[in-house]
């Protein structure tokens, strides 16, 4: 640390270090020398690049937390804590040497011996400096490094290490400001509308247009049209300027102070190009208004909001059922441990409320009391697609003072969203578990709704944090509560809870209605009655009374397309995807095959490519399929598809949410979107139309997934006035995630679930890591899944780890996927950490905790 940073320097602060040739960016991470070891050559830091710390104390121990918990790199999981685009790039530039510059230059073309060097100093003489890698792509590399050498050695050019500027940067524009008030503003006003009085035309004279009216141009034959008189009438006099002008500056200042008495502080920006469309002025007209003082053109910074454009209503706190008041109570004794106590851990509080609780409610109330304690809270939703009606209820609670974090951002709106997160002029922060990153000062609560989501696992890459674990972390660290609610909460999480880990606090019953009643159809009875269709007679009279009624109706298929298989009857070929080992899924609306794995697309096919027949046919059934028989059934009914396919980002997520909450549409198929957290009170049907998928899947989490999808889907009926009704078809009603989930028994599936993870040790029981290897060579993918192996058996019975074994090595449930053979093992044990910081594993894709062993 150089002597004149030292009073300067804090821990979070974004640094330049020199780093071999180049400049690179880094986080100063500690003051403290008296850890320096001895023997290692130290280089200074060249330069603070931000004054406040990008990182806070708290963000710094959560990432040294997650760094060894997950075995990652603590670099890697520091710079995932920033916004995409703020670092700076590292790069190299060539410039004139010092004396050429102080010469102007005048000797560099004669001093050049070559003609590629010649032509080198002159486009540095032109535009002062060029990027090395610019440079590469210009010449290649070999002649770029070539005369890069010669360059050197010449002693006429030098090569500085520098920082590019960050990509998120503030957006600055020029605005037009009103800055004349008052008496200033009054005279001025008084003035103008005496000169436009001054100037109005005569009762005879003719109304004019703009003065860019061209003339008409002069005939030989006499026009009937034309007007009588003399053309001069046509033409605008300098009295009529003056007080045309006058009216146009006047309506100018009017949109200005108009603006800023409607929204005050939140005024629009009024550009000048835009301003002067807006009130026909021309640019000399509005530098007239600069001189007078009665306007001003100004650089400013304008925050790019998330929520432009939306209007929000304020809300008020509602009246609290009793059990919500005993939530609440319990959430806030908490937080009186918080601040009162010298308790070392706040226990995490599982909020477990059926769907339409008001769990919503609570997490509103018990921010508010924190925020009145001058604290700060960040609400965690699993995905985007939950944030839409989360931010209008948190937004509409706390206007102005929320803050939206989620990947789905535009780099420029996330980059402004967390400097007003790290400026403190927010109180709460919601997104998706990224948001749980945020540089949140006085951080006082954290909330995660929905905690059984996977969504909140990261899994394809490092780390592989679950966000309910480094949230529980950091609630450690701060000393504050953390409140995980569900109405089907994971399995671990219960488990925590009944053996006191966790505090639990329940809502039994819906606010105003209770839970709808849930019908199973087997599809089997179907069949033998002779109904072949993919809806079954039961929903689809109870369809026909929904839309009679006008109400709305939602069906759930967690399969997108219209035929996940395309067979030909004749030989049994069926159409694969040429880099995955699954089938191609037919989509009706695109006309196309498509793999869902790696996105590859084909024509659709009408002979069989094996055997040239023609008995080609699409079988299996997806969203798409569930619209065009629903629409052949119901041809006036108005229907709306939720899925992956036509939601590809958050706008149009909550276009498709706004369309049906408006009632613009009275049924809506879609996947597992349409199950998670949404609010729709026109709702009275929801019928699951294949409860069969996913459900006996060789995986340990199979059943608790079927069985919190069916429960979640369930729970979007019968949210309003009108009474809701739940159809579940499957051909295996006997099936206890079935049979519990059309009681809405939440204990008795946990009861059941919980016994088969003890007989066979799956997760709370033993934790799990996950080891995949990905290779184009299926031999090479083989072969280091056996030699690991082998490492990971000699590393277990050297450690002497205890209860704890190895599953595989095998191929993955679907071997290729994107063209790469895949093999993967389970490491099971009460405590894996030990084997994870001895085992060397490169290449290999390690899942800490994974929520599916798929």
């Amino acid at each position: 640390m150089p002597i004149e940073l030292e009073d300067r320097l804090s821990p979070g602060q974004l640094v330049a270090v020199p780093y071999g040739e180049r400049l690179v960016e880094g986080i100063a991470w500690s003051t403290d020398t008296a850890n320096d070891e001895d023997g290692l050559e130290l280089r200074p830091i060249s330069a603070i690049l931000d004054v406040e710390p990008a990182l806070l104390a708290h963000q710094i121990t959560l990432a040294e937390w997650v760094s060894a918990y997950y075995v990652t790199p603590l670099s890697r999981i520091a710079f995932n804590m920033l916004p995409p685009g703020l670092l700076q790039r590292s790069q190299v530039v060539l410039h004139m040497a010092k004396t050429e510059r102080e010469e102007a230059g005048e000797g560099g073309l004669e001093k050049a011996t070559s003609l590629r060097l010649q032509a080198l100093v002159g486009l540095l003489l032109a535009d002062g400096e060029l990027d090395v890698e610019k440079l590469k792509k210009m010449l290649g590399l070999k002649r770029a490094k070539e005369v890069l050498k010669e360059a050197l050695t010449s002693g006429i050019v030098e090569r500085e290490a520098q920082l590019s500027s960050p990509f998120a940067k503030k957006r600055l524009k020029r605005v037009v400001r009103l800055v004349a008030q008052g008496e200033e503003l009054a005279a001025w006003r008084q003035r103008t509308e005496a000169r436009i009085g001054q100037y109005l035309p005569s009762t005879t004279a003719i109304n004019m247009a703009p003065d860019n009216v061209r003339r008409r141009p002069k005939k030989s034959t006499p026009d009937p049209w034309a007007m009588t008189g003399t053309a001069d009438v046509l033409t605008l006099t300098p009295q009529d300027r003056v007080s045309l002008q006058a009216q146009r500056q006047l309506a100018a200042v009017d949109l200005l102070q108009n603006e800023m008495a409607t929204n005050g502080n939140n005024a629009h920006y009024w550009a000048p190009s835009k301003l002067c469309k807006a009130t026909s002025l021309t640019p000399a007209q509005l530098q007239a208004l600069v001189r007078e003082n009665i306007v001003a053109i100004e650089v400013v910074e304008v925050r790019r909001d998330p929520l432009q454009g939306r209007t929000i209503p304020a809300s008020t706190p509602l009246t609290l059922t009793p059990a919500q008041e005993r939530a609440l109570e319990h959430i806030l004794d908490f937080l009186a441990l918080e601040e009162g106590s010298g308790q070392e851990y706040i226990k995490p509080i599982l909020l477990h409320g059926v769907t339409g609780s008001g769990k919503t409610e609570v997490y509103l109330q018990a921010l508010a009391a924190i925020i009145a304690r001058g604290k700060r809270g960040i609400v965690l939703v699993p995905e985007i697609v939950l944030t839409t009606q989360a931010i209008e209820r948190f937004a509409g609670r706390f206007p102005g003072r929320v803050a939206i974090i989620h990947g789905d951002l535009f780099i420029g709106e996330r980059f402004d969203e967390w400097q007003r997160i790290r400026a403190g002029q927010v109180d709460v922060v919601i997104g998706s578990r990224s948001a749980l990153f945020s540089p949140l000062p006085d951080l006082g609560l954290i909330i995660l709704d929905e905690e059984h989501e996977p969504a909140y696992k990261q899994s394809e890459m490092k780390p592989t944090y679950h966000a309910r674990e480094a949230a529980i972390a950091l609630g450690r660290v701060l000393r504050i509560p953390v409140v995980m609610g569900s109405a089907t909460p994971s399995v671990e999480s219960f488990y925590r809870a009944e053996q006191q880990e966790y505090s639990l606090a329940e809502l039994p019953g819906r606010i105003g209605a209770a839970l709808p009643p849930v019908e199973v159809i087997d599809l089997r009875s179907e069949l033998h009655a002779g109904n072949t269709s993919i809806i079954s007679r039961r929903l689809q009279s109870e369809l026909e009374r929904v839309l009679h009624m006008k109400q709305q109706a939602i069906l759930f298929l967690n399969r997108r397309g219209a035929a996940s298989c395309v067979l030909c009857r004749d030989c049994g070929f069926v159409v694969m995807c040429d880099r995955c080992d699954v089938p191609m899924t037919y989509h009706s609306t695109e006309r196309i095959l498509l793999c869902h794995y790696c996105n590859r697309q084909s024509k659709v096919l009408h002979a069989c490519p094996q055997c040239q027949s023609a008995g080609i046919r699409y079988f299996g059934l997806g969203t798409e399929k569930v619209m065009e028989t629903i629409q052949r059934s119901f041809p006036n009914a108005r229907l709306l598809r939720w899925d992956r396919d036509t939601a590809t980002d958050h706008r149009v997520h909550r276009q498709l949410l706004d369309r049906f909450a408006n009632r613009e549409a009275d049924v809506m198929v879609g996947t597992q979107m349409i199950a998670k957290g949404l609010d729709l009170p026109g709702v009275t049907l929801v019928g699951v139309v294949s409860a069969d998928i996913a459900l006996n899947l060789p995986d340990f989490a199979a059943s608790e997934r079927a069985f919190t999808l069916l429960t979640q889907v369930a729970g979007r009926a019968g949210r309003g006035e009108e009474a809701g009704t739940v159809i579940i078809q499957t051909f295996n009603p006997q099936h206890f995630c079935i049979d519990a989930a059309s009681r809405h028994d939440y204990h008795e599936f946990y009861a059941a679930e919980i016994d088969a993870r003890r007989r066979y040790g799956y997760p709370p029981f033993r934790r799990f890591v996950k080891f995949t290897y990905s290779h184009e060579n299926r031999r090479r993918s083989q072969n280091e899944a056996l030699l690991l192996r082998e490492r990971l058996d000699e590393w277990i019975e050297r450690l002497g780890l205890v209860d704890t074994d190895v599953v595989g090595p095998a191929p993955a449930l679907m071997e290729r996927v994107r063209n790469k053979y895949r093999w993967q093992m389970i490491v099971r044990g009460p405590d894996l950490h030990p084997l994870l910081r001895v085992v060397d594993a490169p290449g290999w894709q390690v899942d800490i905790d994974p929520v599916s062993t798929l």
